[in-house]
């Protein structure tokens, strides 16, 4: 059915489905008869042709002739089709998988081009930003039923054209697309997979959650040729040209576009640009943008006619003389063709007629000489109006255009985590001069994901314990240091008064136990430095066993906070688990080397945790507050003999980190909490704005055996570090440190600023997922299991960010309805008789409330606005949908009311309306009336206490029926304005059309 037209077209027609007039024509007075009754332009095509080979659109009879005379010749047994060419419409792409009829999965993409470039040379964006609602939820409805009426199982495309919110199908597919790979890529749903799935009946889910990040849109833009292709005419039509194509995210449709345009080889203009617009449609679309672009400094060029319309409306430019027959007849300040051929212009906008009159095959216009000029001397040309808006808007906005985290899509999941802390970064020359050791720590560290380090005060052979040493320490780190790092000071036996002196230079005070030098051999050494050391300073040490118990024991005595650092065994660390439980002011890191190396993996080596000690490490993670680096896998590599790096083990910590959250040990917040949340805290460090660090997590990682040792090399890690961002540059990518000054700071001063406490929710989480405006315009992969959903079903669609992004909070819809209501207006405490009471603006703010009422009953089924309040009706004669619609809408607004049967009330006994509506007056808010007698409304008028609702009057008027019947046309074609509208029916008593005749040109 899908192979052959007339099938197609019928198929169409019995499912609703619109299409653009067809004919099949197999002679040149039919196709003339069929041309002159649906008007030019047409599209004209050998019906045997693919992918837009020899079509053509036509606009005249004459060019139809021509055509048809080449095309018939070509093939006589076959037919031409001519198709109703409709001009400023919108191409859509819809691409879907079906099973057994059913669609399971379809994506939307818009064309930036007008309909009429072919969709292998279209610029597609992903997820649509144009599109209205309404024409999205029509094509998927459309979509549903052609896959329905084909009963599709596997992939299919459809291409829409859209125009004032009426779409037509222009060409079906029962495969997949080119745009398939596109969509797939952006989405991150395998289409393809899906579809085979469906097709051999093998497991699949629908619907699947798409990854596309928020604020995320993907862009594809051809690749041409042209350069390669001598004499091609550069134009987009509806016969393809591009040879490639090359997709881009971005920010937005604009930054995508332009990315997108580089990675083609486009150049972005520096300084000229020539504008040459044939139509004058084009000249004004353009007038805007053309505006921008002498705003943003360019300076202007223009062929005769564009210059003359540009200089009318006051933009300066300077003309360039068209090709003449002899170009020594032309100055160069004003040759088109020496600006091009010299490269003077910096990108050419030419955007050639519609060529209504077309001249002879043989004539070479002006405009496409000057075409191939620019594609033959290399210069970036735009032949399409709107590419070249696009485009102007793209350069406006000043993208920074840096490559980030959403620019590519991996089978690895990527997770971005805030600049790493190490706490003990260990300098083994820290105290000497002469050394590059700081240098080297630092550089390792931001490779690492790290951008900040504590670096501890004690080294190989020195350690910074006075003023003297860490005045060296300060030079040395003058040299610049790759990530920003907090100095320290080192206490020993009798330099208590010392380090008061330069407390206010460093971070932090290190009491060492068990480090290469520097360190205390007896506790009671290190009192008196509880008391020379300023109270909102921590203390740090390494103490271990007895030594512990004993500075745990002076901590508490002198009510200080201590951080104990590098934890590597089971009694200290049930210790340290014990003293929090107590309420010691007390916290801990364990160096990451501790937890995955042990004595069992080196025998002997004395400075590893034992077996029994690594496990309970683990069984402890709770306890620990901070993951560190330490001076472990320096003493380590030491100790084995090996060759040793100043920066040794550091490019291990988050590959080692990352395979255990694969494993299922760790979680990414394990590692955030721990490497940067509480040594933040713990340390009172800087904010480090901009700074960040992209991890590949499932990405094999193999640890180098060559070059610096590592205790891990040759093993297969599952976690890498992508990129670094060091206050908001770029600075490390793939491993690789970018050429860049170092640019870490001493933040050893830096006090911390002060922290707000945490902010409560004003308004409680919601179970549903509310759908925001950016929602029905994003992915436009429906979530399962609704499906592809039917114009006609009922209830609130389904967010599309059900697929996993957040959910938005909206503001509560009774105080929205509030402030409308509370706004002054016609309606309020006064009766609707007739609705010659009212104007434009009274039925706007009717209509209004009437959008936000019937928003708030889908999403709440009632709304308690009318809670307490009560409506009589009253009807002399039958009635069901108007009685039904006010007691439906009455209790969906949480009010009652009350139904007076004219046949059973006090009517029957001669009681007449007057007195009827005195009554009712008395027990309800409103009367709603509904009489056989034209003057009844004026008894109302006169006689009501309550307000009176028109519910008809015999038959001359019927206000509320009128109002739903103007607000459904309202909502249904989206305005009343320039639509025609035909009555059928009883004119002449239908009350319903008294009214609408009066209200149409009242709004009209």
């Amino acid at each position: 059915m899908a192979e052959n037209r007339y099938k197609f077209s019928r198929m169409l027609d019995s499912i609703g489905v619109d299409q653009p007039a067809w004919k099949e024509n197999s002679s040149l007075e039919d196709a003339k008869q069929f041309c002159n009754s649906i008007s030019y332009p047409v599209l004209v095509r050998p019906s045997y042709v693919l992918s837009g080979a020899a079509m053509n659109t036509v606009y005249s009879e004459r060019d139809l002739e021509n055509y048809l005379e080449q095309a018939v010749a070509v093939s006589r047994e076959y037919p031409v089709v001519i198709t109703k060419y409709i001009e400023n419409a919108k191409e859509i792409e819809m691409d879907a998988v079906a099973k057994d009829g059913v669609v399971v999965g379809h994506f939307i993409s818009e064309h930036v081009e007008n309909a009429g470039v072919h969709s292998g040379d279209a610029t597609l964006i992903l997820p649509p930003q144009d599109l209205e609602r309404e024409t999205i939820e029509r094509i998927e409805e459309a979509t549903r039923k052609i896959g329905a009426a084909l009963n599709v199982t596997g992939p299919f495309n459809i291409q829409f054209i859209a125009k004032d919110n009426d779409i037509k199908v222009i060409e079906c597919n029962v495969r997949a697309s080119r745009s398939f790979p596109f969509v797939s890529k952006v989405m991150g749903v395998d289409l393809i997979e899906m579809a085979t799935k469906a097709i051999t009946g093998q497991p699949f889910t629908e619907y699947p959650p798409t990854t596309l990040a928020q604020n995320c849109v993907g862009v594809k833009v051809p690749q041409f040729s042209f350069s390669r292709l001598s004499g091609a005419d550069p134009v987009l039509g509806v016969e393809m040209a591009s040879t490639g194509e090359v997709a881009c995210f971005g920010v937005d449709k604009y930054e995508a576009y332009l990315k997108a345009l580089m990675s083609t080889g486009f150049k972005i203009p520096k300084a000229n640009i020539l504008l040459s617009m044939g139509s004058y449609k084009d000249k004004k679309e353009m007038l805007p943008s053309v505006e921008k672009l002498q705003k943003l400094g360019y300076k202007l060029f223009a062929t005769a006619g564009t210059a003359d319309f540009l200089q009318e409306h006051n933009i300066p430019v300077q003309y360039l003389e068209a090709l003449g027959d002899e170009e020594g007849d032309q100055r160069s300040e004003f040759s088109l063709t020496q600006h091009l051929a010299k490269n003077t212009i910096d990108l050419y906008i030419n955007l050639p007629s519609s060529n209504k009159y077309r001249r002879p095959a043989n004539y070479m216009s002006k405009g496409y000489q000057t075409r191939r000029m620019a594609v033959d001397y290399q210069i970036p040309l735009v032949t399409n109006v709107k590419n070249a808006k696009i485009l102007v808007e793209a350069i406006a906005r000043h993208f920074e255009l840096n490559v980030g985290n959403r620019d590519f899509q991996t089978s690895h999941r990527t997770v971005s985590l805030p600049g790493l802390i190490n706490v003990a970064a260990f300098v083994p020359g820290i105290a000497s001069s002469g050394t590059n050791d700081l240098q080297s720590v630092t550089k390792a560290s931001l490779l690492a994901g790290f951008s900040m380090v504590r670096i501890m005060p004690v080294g190989v052979e020195g350690a910074v314990t006075d003023a003297l040493t860490l005045k060296v320490a300060q030079k040395t780190s003058r040299r610049g240091g790759y990530c920003d790092y907090n100095l320290s000071v080192s206490a020993t036996s009798d330099n208590a008064d010392q380090i008061s002196q330069v407390a206010g230079e460093v971070g932090s005070l290190f009491i060492p136990f068990n480090h290469l030098s520097g360190n205390i051999s007896k506790v009671a050494a290190v009192e008196s430095h509880f008391d020379s050391w300023p109270e909102h300073k921590p203390i740090v040490t390494d103490a271990k066993l007895t030594d512990l118990a004993s500075i745990l024991l002076l901590a508490s005595l002198h009510n200080r906070r201590i951080h104990v650092t590098s934890v590597s065994t089971k009694d200290d660390i049930r210790l340290i688990a014990l003293s929090k439980k107590k309420g010691l002011k007390l916290t801990c890191d364990v160096s990451v080397f501790s937890l995955y190396l042990s004595q069992k993996d080196f025998p002997g080596c004395a400075l590893l945790p034992t077996a029994q000690d690594q496990d309970a490490l683990w069984s402890h993670l709770d306890t620990i507050d901070v993951f560190s680096i330490g001076s472990l896998p320096y003493q380590l590599a030491t100790s084995l003999g090996h060759s040793v790096d100043a920066a040794v083990g550091i490019a291990d910590v988050l590959p080692l980190l990352l395979t255990s959250v694969t494993e299922g040990r760790l979680t990414i917040d394990d590692i955030k909490t721990r490497l940067y949340d509480n040594p933040k805290q713990i340390f009172e460090l800087h904010e480090q704005v901009g700074s960040g660090v992209e991890v590949e997590i499932d990405r094999s990682y193999k640890v180098p055996s060559a070059g610096a040792w590592s205790p891990f090399a040759g093993r297969t890690m599952r976690g890498s570090v992508q990129r670094v961002t060091f206050y908001g540059k770029t600075a490390c990518l793939d491993g690789n440190l970018l050429p860049s000054e170092p640019l870490g700071q001493d933040m050893s001063t830096h006090g911390a600023m002060p922290m707000s406490p945490p902010l409560k929710p004003t308004v409680q989480s919601l179970n549903k997922v509310i759908e925001s405006p950016r929602d029905r315009r994003s992915s436009m992969f429906a979530a399962g299991p609704a499906k592809l959903r039917s114009t006609d079903t009922a209830g609130q669609l389904k967010s599309l960010e059900e697929l996993g992004s957040p959910m938005v909070l909206q503001p509560a819809l009774g105080s929205q309805l509030q402030d409308l209501i509370a706004q002054p207006s016609s309606w309020r405490h006064q009766n609707v008789l007739s609705v010659t009471q009212y104007t434009r603006s009274d039925l706007h703010h009717l209509f209004t409330v009437a959008q936000e009422m019937r928003r708030g009953v889908q999403r709440e089924g009632v709304l308690n606005l009318l809670r307490g309040r009560l409506l009589c009706t009253l009807f002399y004669e039958p009635s069901t949908r108007t009685s039904a619609s006010f007691d439906a809408a009455m209790q969906r607004l949480g009010g009652r009311t009350v139904v007076i049967s004219t046949s059973h009330s006090s009517v029957q006994k001669g009681e007449t309306l007057q007195d009827t509506l005195r009554t009712l007056g008395c027990y309800g808010d409103a009367v709603v009336l509904r009489h056989p007698d034209e003057s009844s409304v004026d008894i109302a008028r006169k006689y009501a206490s309550v307000p009176v609702i028109n519910g008809g009057n015999g038959s001359k008027e019927h206000p509320t029926q009128a109002f739903l019947d103007l607000f459904t046309i309202r909502e249904e074609l989206g305005t009343v304005q320039n639509i025609t509208i035909t009555f059928i029916g009883d004119l002449l008593y239908g009350r319903p059309v008294h009214s609408l005749v009066y209200l149409l040109p009242c709004v009209a």
